[in-house]
């Protein structure tokens, strides 16, 4: 694996500085997990889990890009499987509209998923429909999936008032 430098930032499109990211990673592997005798799907550190996807308060940062909170724990096999994914960051490509998705694991910073098409909606959210894992983001996931596997939308939204963004 390779770790990344964030390229190009995204900017502020919603224009706030508190901001949720919606992300439930790819519901097939969150399936797989919960189907392990001991498999276990932990959200900590300020990331909350609906059932159907995590939420990761965070920020808008000064000269672009988002910035969140939280770690993602995902564990089963009797200790074979655990990915650990902490300080989710969304930085845009240097070459597109796209961008990139990356997180801390094991100390290094990587690149996950590759955003395609990100930009605002009618509703005031930043979305992508369009997201693959890269070659680490499958490496880090067990290679369970290839490199360019589809991986789950990313939404992000103006965090509700009264809630920690951090």
């Amino acid at each position: 694996m390779t770790a990344v430098h964030a390229g190009r930032p995204l900017g502020d499109p919603i224009g706030t500085t508190g901001v949720e990211l919606e992300w439930s990673v790819r519901g097939s592997f969150l399936a797989y997990v919960e189907r392990l005798p001991d498999g276990t799907i932990e959200a900590t550190d300020g990331a909350r889990h609906t059932g159907r996807a995590f939420l990761l308060p965070g920020r808008s940062e000064p000269g672009g890009g988002f910035a969140f909170d939280g770690t993602l724990r995902f564990s089963g096999h009797f200790g074979l499987l655990d990915v650990e994914l902490r300080e989710l960051r969304i930085d845009r490509a240097i070459d597109g509209d796209g961008g990139g998705l990356s997180a801390t694991v094991s100390g290094g910073r990587y690149a996950i998923a590759r955003l395609d098409q990100l930009a605002r909606d009618d509703d005031g959210m930043t979305r992508s429909d369009s997201v693959t894992f890269t070659d680490d983001g499958a490496a880090i996931l067990g290679g369970v999936y290839s490199a360019g596997a589809e991986a789950a939308p990313v939404v992000i939204r103006p965090a509700i008032p009264g809630t920690r963004t951090h």
